[in-house]
Parts: structure tokens; sequence; C-alpha cells
């Protein structure tokens, strides 16, 4: 009998702040079927756990991820295309049904990236509601480079986050992208020493989860749907939000510890 293979990716809840890491080291995290069921498993025991108000993606090694596993894809091609799109084809199924998760999550999602963040672990990063990058990190999307198209919703996010024109550029010509320069295009909200990257993320961690989860939640929704509506339909959303907002506890909490000039105790009630 086969001994059972390690799990390729962890979860653990630690009060209110949940971690998601990427654990396949010795292939720098290069996603493979088992790994891609792993992550969207992952992510829907995050999705039915209301205790979790932020959410940490990171990696149990230097690397983000790699990407695509290639040497696997390379194997299947011995059994033929059909063989090979078959595999593919679960494999995409189950990550896009992890980023499609981790999208309507209404908790926060934070992403810890550093060393190589190529192909799907780009997808990955992107899908982050707030991305830490470390200072030797390197943005590649590298898909053109083996002859296909993006998955992940990288198409999508990349469109958004930096506009068509650059869009195009990053896709197309696969030039690496060092962390400052992923900063200075939005695709990271902040940039440190790699030592101090599980540091950072847990500061950012504590400080959303002392937030307002609601709140958080509603900012949230609010923002990723901006761009699929017009100014009316948003001033709508933002109206029934607000509204909705005012009639909890941390509502009337952040008002009268404002009023009071005192910190406020955000999930008291909860």
């Amino acid at each position: 009998m086969s001994e059972p293979s390690a799990p390729t990716v962890r979860l653990r809840r630690d009060g209110a702040i949940a971690t998601l890491t990427l654990d396949r080291p010795a292939a720098r995290n290069a996603l493979d079927l088992p790994m891609a069921c792993a992550l969207r498993d992952a992510a829907a025991a995050v999705a039915a756990d209301p205790a979790v108000r932020v959410l940490r993606i990171d990696s149990s090694s230097a690397h983000f991820m790699v990407g695509g596993d290639v040497h696997r894809f390379n194997a299947l091609l011995d059994d033929g295309p059909a063989a090979c799109r078959e595999e593919v084809d679960q494999i995409i199924t189950a990550v896009h049904a992890a980023i499609r998760t981790l999208v309507a999550l209404p908790c926060p999602v934070i992403g810890l990236a550093g060393g190589s963040v190529a192909g799907f672990g780009f997808s990955l990063a992107m899908a982050c509601d707030l991305l830490v990058a470390a200072d030797d990190a390197r943005f590649v999307l590298a898909y053109s480079a083996i002859g296909t198209t993006p998955d992940g919703g990288s198409t999508w996010h990349l469109a958004r986050l930096l506009g068509l024109c650059r869009a195009m550029a990053v896709a197309l010509l696969n030039t690496p992208i060092d962390a400052r320069e992923a900063l200075a295009l939005g695709l990271a909200c902040e940039v440190v020493p790699a030592a101090e990257l599980a540091a950072a993320g847990q500061r950012l961690a504590e400080r959303l989860a002392a937030g307002p989860a609601g709140a958080q939640a509603g900012i949230k929704q609010l923002l990723r749907a901006a761009l699929d509506r017009d100014l009316p339909g948003a001033l709508d959303a933002e109206r029934e939000r607000f509204l909705d907002s005012v009639m909890q506890p941390d509502f009337a909490e952040g008002v009268r510890a404002f009023a009071a000039r005192r910190p406020a105790r955000f999930g008291a009630g909860d």
C-alpha cells in the first residue's frame, strides 16, 4: 500500500485569522492537480467558517508559486494532448472555484508573496484584496512562454489593475516585474524585506481582524463590483450598504468611540 502524499496546502486558524499556506517547497509550489483541489477545498473551508475575519495566503518556502507544474504537463503529453487536456481541465476547474470563493469572501484576503510569483501564482496574488510583497519578489505571467493563455482570473484582474495597454505588455512580453515596480503599478500595497514578510503580514492581519467586519465586507464588495456598475448603480449600492451599517453594533461603537475620543472596540458584541 502506498503512503498518502503530504498535503500541499495547509490551513490553520488562530483566533479570527486564518492562514492558507502553499506547501510544495521542493517544486517551488508548482501547481498540480492535488494541489489545485487542496486549494479549492481550503478556500471553501474558510468560506464556511464565520469566525474568520481575515485570511492570509503565504508560502512555506522562499517562493510564492512558480505556476503550473510544467514537468507534469510534459509527462502527460507522452500520452497525447487529450490526456493532458483532461487533467488540465480538472486543474483549472478546481483553481477557478478557489478564485471565485476567495474573491467572494466577506473577509479581507491578504497575500504574502516573495521569490517567484509566476503563472497561476501571479493570478492567485492578484485575487488577494491586499498584497504584501517581499523585496525579492519577481512577478511574471509567463503563460505564453509555454504556448498557452492565462487562467485564474489574471486577464480580468490585470486589465482592471493596470489598464489595457500595460496588461497587454505584461501578458504578451513576459517581462519580469520586481517588487518595487509591482508597488508602483498598484499590484502590491507594501514592499518589505524578505525576512520581515511574515511579520508584516501578521501585523496587517491583526489590524484588519480588529476592524469592523461588516463594514470591511461592504467595502470589499462595493469596490470589487464598482467597475461593473455605472455611477447610479454604484451610488445605490453605497446607499444600501451605508444604511445597513447604521443598524449594526459596530457603527454605534465607532460613532461613540469617536465622540468620546477613545479607540473603537469593534466586534465586542460578536
